[in-house]
């Protein structure tokens, strides 16, 4: 039984993974959850009110993983170099989940509205990376920019899916490649000298 590392409890988010892994998306069941967990329907319900609250859930923690990173860190580091740190985070964190997301990711190609939740929860995520990595937040622009970065992490994830490296060796390397191959249009390159990053160009009057 999976269990949280920090109360004790048992981590039923884990588990709907564990099931979704044997069962796939559609025959997850919220009362096998519980089953597993040994818990009771009602505490499950409280979490995990229906199989969506399942991608939100783990939405909620992937981004809180991503975001809970030390300014120290990354201060003084390129654009690049601060989204790879911050995309890093997410795919360590989404390791415990990686049986389930193979067998998501085999669903989600003939479940259009599966796909479809998953994306739009990708969008708001790297909203929140653009303002933590201190990119343009707003506009056309960071709109395009959002897509590449997004493109290139979901490339990633498909080398992320099969690396069974214990540092992640391989993911880290394609991350690397996908981010240089975006980078012009994600706004990733360094700022012009003496405009901190982030900031919005002067618009013309």
């Amino acid at each position: 039984m999976a269990t949280d590392e920090t109360t004790g409890a048992p981590d039923l988010l884990v588990t709907a993974f564990e099931l979704i892994a044997e069962h796939g998306w559609s025959g997850l069941s919220l009362i096998a959850v519980a089953r597993r967990a040994g818990v009771s329907p009602a505490e499950v319900y409280r979490e995990l009110p229906g199989r969506a609250a399942v991608l939100r859930a783990l939405s909620r923690r992937i981004d809180e993983a991503m975001l809970a990173f030390d300014e120290l860190e990354v201060a003084g580091l390129p654009p690049r170099d601060r989204v790879f740190e911050l995309l890093m985070r997410r795919l360590e964190a989404l390791v415990p989940f990686r049986p389930g997301l193979r067998r998501l990711a085999r669903g989600a190609r003939c479940d259009p509205c599966l796909a479809l939740a998953t994306a739009c929860r990708l969008d708001r995520s790297l909203a929140w990376l653009q303002d933590a990595g201190d990119l343009r937040r707003f506009g056309l622009r960071a709109r395009v920019a959002r897509r590449a970065i997004g493109a290139a992490y979901l490339q990633t994830i498909r080398v992320w899916l099969r690396d069974e490296t214990p540092d992640l060796a391989q993911t880290m390397a394609e991350l690397d490649k996908q981010l240089r191959r975006v980078q012009g249009v994600a706004g990733l390159r360094p700022p012009p000298a003496g405009r901190p990053s982030g900031q919005e160009s002067p618009q013309p009057v």
